[in-house]
């Protein structure tokens, strides 16, 4: 099995960011915008290997103050392209396609309208909309949650005691995801190479506590900086219908809201449909 590749850069302000890499160095480039929580341990397939295969090269870092990358006090979505940017020219990659799954779609959307043609293409795997429009939640959502979408300058200080409990124990977040996922979801987190890749990326994404992950949270609740009509890269955004984490109606709006998109709804499926179709979700990316 193909043993992953990990590095870190100084950026211009001192800080460490820190990355993981998988498949062929010479492979057509995708840069990786994890979910929240997670890490640069994200990755979409059970086989590392496949990744080889495909002619891919997979580049994941940790924002800040997830994983082993330093925290960015104050930060906003959009000073994540800088830090890609960064991170990209060290790596000697010069054009690439950008793949998100879940709260990484801003993230990934901002690189696109920041880095403009270097950016060859987006996929967002279950992401949100901005809150440019009033969000249906999931049933399982706790009221915590939604309040501090209300409150979005106090979001993070609000949702640091929702999430500290599992900041403990990331390792047993599948376990409590499978009781709050549809049976399609628990299906795949129950195999145990997918159960395996989740432990560990929210584990190592949590490595710092539940800081980094409120803040990501609370930022999602703010206006991204940058209108999603501005993108003029080719999305592709793939939803499962019972997705229970990010309900497909948020995945419609945000594909109503870009004006290159292409929809792949999945009937029936959920969350981590990724790991049933990684081979062609990144077939779809190719330039």
């Amino acid at each position: 099995m193909e043993e992953r590749r990990e590095g870190s850069i100084r950026l211009r302000d001192g800080r460490t960011l820190t990355y993981a890499e998988w498949g062929d160095p010479d492979g057509r480039p995708v840069l990786g915008c994890h979910g929240s929580p997670s890490s640069r341990l994200e990755r979409h397939v059970e086989d590392p290997d496949a990744y080889r295969r495909w002619g891919v090269r997979l580049v994941v870092p940790d924002r800040p103050g997830f994983g082993r990358s330093d925290p960015q006090p104050g930060r906003r979505v959009m000073d994540w392209p800088d830090d890609v940017r960064a991170l990209v020219d060290h790596l000697g990659i010069d054009r690439f396609a950008v793949l998100s799954l879940s709260g990484g779609a801003a993230y990934a959307l901002a690189c696109a309208h920041v880095l403009g043609d270097r950016v060859s293409g987006v996929g967002v795997l279950g992401g949100a909309p901005p809150p440019d429009v009033p969000w249906p939640w999931p049933r399982w959502v706790p009221e915590r949650v939604r309040s501090a979408a209300h409150r979005p300058t106090r979001a993070a200080a609000l949702l640091q005691p929702v999430f500290a409990p599992i900041a403990l124990r990331p390792a047993t977040i599948p376990r409590y995801l499978q009781v709050r996922l549809n049976p399609a979801d628990r299906r795949v987190i129950g195999r145990p190479a997918v159960r395996r890749i989740l432990s560990e990326t929210f584990t190592e994404g949590l490595r710092n506590g539940a800081g980094a992950l409120a803040e990501d949270r609370a930022l999602l609740f703010r206006p991204w900086g940058f209108p999603l009509s501005a993108v003029r890269q080719r999305v592709h955004v793939w939803h499962g219908t019972q997705d229970w984490q990010v309900p497909v109606s948020l995945g419609q709006v945000l594909v109503a809201m870009l004006p290159h998109c292409t929809a792949h709804w999945f009937p029936g499926e959920g969350h981590f449909l990724v790991f049933d179709h990684a081979e062609e979700i990144y077939a779809a990316l190719r330039p």
